[in-house]
């Protein structure tokens, strides 16, 4: 169900959820190039619902040529679905395709409010490091790093390669790095006023950035 609707961008803060003519396509059982020419025959009913964007992409069965790929949000996907006949395939894809839009719009609505939590500590965490006894002027970069990289796993420069150059590097989170992001925020700043060297904090941070992972439910 993952592949039916997906978010347009990896920075969280500009990033909707879509699908496209090709996943109903395949997934109402239909040709693709009939659910294109549906989407250019209606395409001003469409629009009053949004912009209908699209990305020239080279398909798996397309020898390499790129196609049109309509994008669709939520409405236009659903005003789509009702011009389609109504076969079993079909509505059994509108109520998946449901579900998936929800869960991924919920993702978002669970990204924004951590991300406004984290702006509202983010002026703690750099005082904390400004008055920090062990304060450097790489203090402040390394301790960012360093929080990404145990909320993610991934090194900082990788994390920061999802988006474009530019792009704040908690923008570039999913809401559950960020949600263990800001918890290892919360865990830093008193080990950095009670004086804690920093590979004493780097530690810290690791072994409980480790033990969430061990603990964490299996998907």
């Amino acid at each position: 169900m993952k592949d039916l609707a997906f978010l347009t961008s990896p920075d969280m803060s500009k990033a909707e959820v879509v699908t496209n003519h090709v996943v109903i396509a395949k997934y109402a059982g239909l040709n693709r190039t009939s659910v294109r020419k549906l989407i250019d025959n209606n395409i001003s009913d469409l629009e009053e619902l949004g912009k209908v964007s699209f990305e020239m992409t080279a398909l798996d069965d397309s020898r390499g040529q790129k196609v049109k790929i309509y994008q669709l949000n939520r409405n236009q996907a659903m005003l789509l679905i009702t011009w389609l006949d109504n076969t079993e395939p079909v509505r059994a894809f509108k109520l998946d395709l449901v579900k998936r839009f929800d869960e991924l719009e919920k993702t978002i609505q669970t990204w924004t409010k951590e991300r406004a939590a984290e702006k509202a500590t983010t002026r703690s965490l750099t005082d904390a490091v400004q008055n920090w006894e062990h304060t450097n002027p790489h203090a402040q970069s390394n301790f960012r790093k360093l929080l990404t990289k145990c909320a993610t796993g991934s090194p900082y420069t990788k994390v920061q390669a999802r988006g474009d150059k530019g792009v704040p590097m908690v923008d570039l989170l999913t809401a559950e790095e960020l949600q263990k992001y800001m918890r290892l925020k919360a865990l830093v700043i008193p080990l950095l006023e009670l004086g804690e060297e920093y590979n004493d904090i780097k530690a810290t941070l690791e072994k409980y950035a480790t033990k969430k992972a061990v603990n964490a439910p299996q998907q």
